[in-house]
């Protein structure tokens, strides 16, 4: 899942800015970048508050991105209820 939101991320923002972004994360909210799984809540609400509106697409983008990539995570059940966690249409 990690990998899902650095591409979306990378994709929609660039790299300088999905690398400030991180930074903000790291600085602001104390989540590094392997932990997003386990901070969804907290790197959506940054997410929200770095880029306003504009959010709204990237995690829409993010959660089209899990579902395509769901074939792939097979039975772990644990990741697919964290990455529904993500739903934000």
């Amino acid at each position: 899942m990690n990998k899902v939101i650095d591409k979306v991320l990378n994709q929609m923002l660039g790299r300088e800015a999905t690398e400030v972004f991180y930074d903000h994360l790291r600085t602001t909210h104390s989540i590094q970048r392997d932990n997003l799984v386990q901070e969804l809540d907290l790197f959506n609400h940054a997410l929200r508050e770095y880029l306003g509106s504009g959010a709204v697409i990237i995690e829409q983008v993010i959660h089209r991105n899990l579902e395509l990539n769901e074939p792939e995570i097979g039975r772990d059940t644990d990741f697919l209820d964290k990455s529904r966690m993500l739903k934000l249409v």
